[in-house]
């Protein structure tokens, strides 16, 4: 593990932008975070929680012309380890896509653990830990006088060996520092989820019953899809083909015309069984072929929901729920 100090990120940063555009999580004045490109002369922290929106938008943006893949090469700065956890997801689910596979060879994930948490933000509950445990390039942890780095393959570790005049081998203070930071941020977590203890077996096999749970959100839902298109695991597309174009545009499970067929039928025509195969998909489908569940908890499905539907509660309802 290596560290790097303070007072060269920014040195590390300039070399790294000069073959590559750099976005990294920009901090709002209403304390929400939003990817921005970094420009010479910016202040770059990498420091907070997960962005607004998802890094899936940077490999699979809402609409993309799929003829059309230019622009330098990128270096997302800052990705959260709930982001780095549903692109494994998209990994799996588009291996075959050439195209997809090209662009993620001209993309480096440089992530970063969170130092606080967005008050819908589960990952914990869920198992996992607020920062990223592979699939990135780089991870920068934080120490009191700078960063502690970790390369996640072979592209990574070429990077600290490039610039090995800024990094020094990290002291055991400093990986001391990193593990206080990171309890840190899971006690965070852990209180403002303390009431919400999930048991995601219980729930994927008690997601395929007929619960009344699913009627109850099904009343509230409005159907607009925020969930799915700001959710960092859910991949589903539709194309629409022209003489010269191909454009592939994010669709959503929770559509009414989602899953209607060519003959006209419509298996989940209402909004019930659509909430439904939402859950299903996540936490039975994904981990029976992908062997990895289909969400991150995030929370920016509660964040967006019209509806006001908090997905950490759809989970204990199920959880509770009878057979119906």
């Amino acid at each position: 593990m290596k560290f790097l100090r303070k007072e060269n990120l920014e040195t590390f940063v300039e070399k790294m932008n000069r073959d590559s555009d750099i976005f990294y999580p920009e901090h709002n004045t209403n304390g929400s975070y939003s990817w921005a490109r970094y420009e010479k002369g910016k202040t770059l922290s990498i420091t907070g929680h997960r962005t607004v929106l998802p890094l899936k938008y940077f490999f699979f943006p809402p609409a993309e012309n799929l003829k059309e893949k230019t622009g330098k090469p990128a270096i997302i700065f800052g990705a959260r380890g709930c982001d780095v956890r549903g692109l494994q997801l998209l990994k799996k689910i588009y291996l075959d896509d050439p195209e997809d596979i090209y662009f993620r060879k001209d993309t480096l994930v440089f992530s970063a653990d969170c130092t606080s948490c967005h008050q819908n933000c589960f990952c914990t509950v869920l198992g996992d830990e607020p920062w990223a445990e592979d699939d990135f390039d780089l991870n920068f942890s934080f120490a009191r006088d700078g960063f502690l780095i970790s390369a996640g393959g072979k592209k990574g570790n070429e990077i600290l060996k490039n610039n090995s005049d800024l990094f020094e081998e990290a002291s055991d203070s400093q990986k001391m520092e990193m593990l206080n930071a990171r309890s840190k941020t899971k006690e965070y977590l852990r209180k403002q989820n303390e009431d919400k203890k999930i048991n995601l077996k219980v729930c994927a096999e008690k997601a395929g019953e007929n619960l009344d749970v699913f009627e109850k959100y099904a009343q509230t839902c409005v159907s607009c899809g925020a969930c799915t298109n700001v959710c960092p695991a859910c991949f589903c597309f539709f194309l629409a083909e022209g003489k010269e174009n191909k454009i592939r545009y994010s669709d959503s499970c929770q559509y009414p015309g989602y899953a209607r067929v060519a003959g006209g039928a419509n298996p989940r025509r209402k909004m019930t069984p659509r909430f439904k195969h939402r859950i299903l998909c996540k936490f039975l489908y994904r981990p029976a072929m992908q062997e990895i569940k289909g969400c991150t908890g995030c929370g920016r499905c509660i964040s967006g929901c019209q509806g006001k539907i908090n997905f950490r509660d759809v989970l204990l309802d199920i959880q509770a729920g009878e057979k119906r």
